[in-house]
């Protein structure tokens, strides 16, 4: 088998259909299997896929387990030399499936990679980044605070013709070798949501093993549509700093998680605080 490609659903029924047609369509050249971890799901997700989709390897939890832990549990089923970890609220554009493939069959040396996806209006959106640190992050809360009273159009990742090493993809198209995946022991069960692919690059990274985003592949990414949707609620927020906070104790120096005790979490509570203030007003 070449390629598994593992979803992580959790009540997303319409956009987990629409991603599954879209794999169907467009994929040719390579062989690969579909799984599916549904995160106990409410909506009717996994009749659908009995009715509509049943050659797709259905896993149910009986409990939301999470991104990282649902495709740690995909992979236990996987037998593809190379897993594909995909979003339910993607869409494929083309043969995305089989680029991947031929560039990882002839670029051995690449531990990770990913696409410059695209947002609805087919636009550059979020697909990679840098690995946190402090003063990233601090530099990150800056400009959160200043965003409260001044509106920035939305930053975008440009479109690239050759491949560029990054220090991070956005872990809605990850493709990785499976034997990178079980090296480094998959993702971190403490991430609920939120920074546990950033935390397996990191991983990865330390190893020596190259992130890489490639040119080719097209990929439409309705970001936020398993996570109620692109508005950041309180909730939302308080879970992705949360995951945030683990990292930082997980790879930051115990002096940086000292100052960062003392003035980013602060910072961080108060910066909620009032964005959740503006929103409602």
């Amino acid at each position: 088998m070449d390629v598994s490609i593992i979803i992580v659903n959790y009540n997303t029924r319409e956009l987990l259909s629409n991603c599954l047609d879209s794999i169907v369509a467009n994929t040719t050249g390579v062989e690969y299997e579909v799984i599916v971890v549904d995160n106990a799901s409410s909506d009717g997700s996994v009749k659908m896929l009995e009715t509509d989709f049943p050659w797709v390897q259905v896993i149910e939890s009986k409990e939301n387990l999470g991104f990282g832990r649902a495709n740690n549990l995909g992979t236990e089923y996987a037998k593809g030399e190379y897993y594909f970890l995909l979003n339910s609220d993607t869409v494929l554009l083309n043969n995305t499936i089989q680029i991947f493939h031929r560039y990882a069959s002839e670029h051995p040396e690449d531990g990770v990679l990913g696409s410059i996806l695209l947002d609805s209006n087919n636009l550059p959106s979020h697909s990679f980044s840098f690995l946190p640190s402090p003063k990233r992050l601090f530099k990150d809360l800056i400009f959160r605070y200043i965003s409260l009273f001044h509106k920035f159009p939305p930053y975008r990742n440009k479109t690239i013709t050759e491949p560029i090493p990054v220090e991070y993809i956005t872990g809605a198209d990850l493709w990785i070798p499976a034997k990178v995946y079980r090296e480094v022991g998959g993702f971190d069960p403490d991430y609920f949501l939120y920074f546990e692919e950033t935390d397996l690059q990191k991983r990865i990274h330390e190893k020596g093993i190259r992130r890489t985003i490639i040119p080719g592949p097209q990929i439409t990414h309705l970001e936020g549509g398993s996570d109620n949707g692109p508005i950041w609620t309180r909730n939302r927020l308080n879970r992705f700093y949360k995951s945030q906070k683990i990292y930082s104790q997980k790879h930051f120096s115990k002096f940086s998680n000292a100052i960062m005790n003392i003035t980013y979490w602060p910072l961080i509570r108060l910066y909620i605080h009032i964005s959740q203030k503006r929103i409602h007003i």
